[in-house]
């Protein structure tokens, strides 16, 4: 799996991460420590906490 360095968001291969405001990031790493899946991101405490906007599965921290 691989973490966008960005916006957190975890995908299973990659190459140019969508989520990203400019749709170009390619900044990705396969190193990270514990993750959230956010079903809600409207009624999510977790996901207003850190920032994750749209539904999917999020790296807490990405090395």
């Amino acid at each position: 799996m691989k973490v966008c360095k960005n916006c957190h968001r975890i995908y299973e291969s990659a190459g140019v991460c969508p989520q990203c405001p400019d749709g170009k990031n390619s900044d990705f790493s396969e190193r990270f420590n514990s993750s959230a899946l956010v079903l809600d991101p409207e009624k999510s405490q977790i996901a207003k906490k850190l920032g994750f906007k749209t539904a999917g599965m999020y790296a807490i921290k990405v090395r």
